[in-house]
């Protein structure tokens, strides 16, 4: 003879239904952790094509996580991320286009050193860094010298202290030479590029960051759907039956 309980019944149902209230957040978990894997996924993908990115550069992106109430992740650039908001110089690398007058190149239009159709680009004599760019450090130090701060007392340029008197005559604007427009540094009898000023800039689109997130995000939704599945939800039926 078989018997069928229903009390045995009626507790298996409770575990079903405690099992479909967990169905949102495993689905927020899922959502999270994919946007999790695709952010790295994408800093991979920086380091393939940037030379030698920097961390300020790796850490620009941001995930914002799903909740039970709101089955969306996010991936997206920092705003804000320091003194740039980091769309701000990654976006012409993930589209394309012109680029934007950096903050010295501003300064450096506002004072007339530069024109505004003109950008700035390291000369032969220019210091970098490991990574290949012009330090905060430098840019200060050159800017200064030239007399273009935006705060007139960081200037150097028109000071008669005996310190800075040198350094002030060591840079210069050339204009109107056979050499290039820019910024030089004097050197016995020599003159050093330090900054070339060159016209129309453009990004070619360098990083694939929507591309390669559609080809992440999918499988990896699965994988942590069906691992979070297997942790909140068959394991707890199964041990409280």
């Amino acid at each position: 003879m078989l018997k069928l309980d229903a009390s045995e019944f009626g507790l298996k149902a409770e575990a079903v239904g405690r099992a479909a209230k967990q169905v949102p957040f495993v689905a927020a978990f899922a959502l999270t952790n994919a946007m999790k894997d695709a952010r790295e996924a994408e800093r991979e993908t920086m380091r393939s094509v940037f030379d030698q990115p920097r961390p300020f550069t790796l850490n620009a992106l941001m995930v914002r996580p799903a909740t039970k109430q709101r089955l969306q992740a996010e991936l997206g650039f920092k705003e804000g991320f320091g003194s740039i908001p980091a769309w701000k110089y990654l976006g012409p690398q993930v589209q394309g286009g012109t680029r934007r007058h950096k903050r010295f190149e501003i300064l450096l239009i506002r004072t007339g050193i530069m024109r505004s159709n003109e950008f700035a680009v390291p000369g032969r004599g220019c210091p970098l860094d490991s990574s290949g760019n012009i330090s905060g450090a430098y840019i200060t130090r050159l800017l200064s010298a030239l007399g273009a701060q935006s705060d007139r007392m960081q200037n150097t340029a028109k000071r008669p202290k005996r310190s800075n008197r040198k350094r002030n005559l060591d840079y210069f604007v050339l204009r109107g030479t056979k050499a290039p427009d820019g910024v030089y540094l004097r050197e016995a009898r020599a003159a050093v590029p330090i900054l070339i000023f060159v016209k129309g800039m453009s990004y070619t689109k360098r990083f694939p960051y929507y591309e390669k997130g559609r080809t992440v995000i999918p499988a990896a939704y699965r994988k942590h759907f069906r691992a979070a599945w297997e942790r909140f939800v068959v394991n707890d039926v199964r041990r409280k039956g």
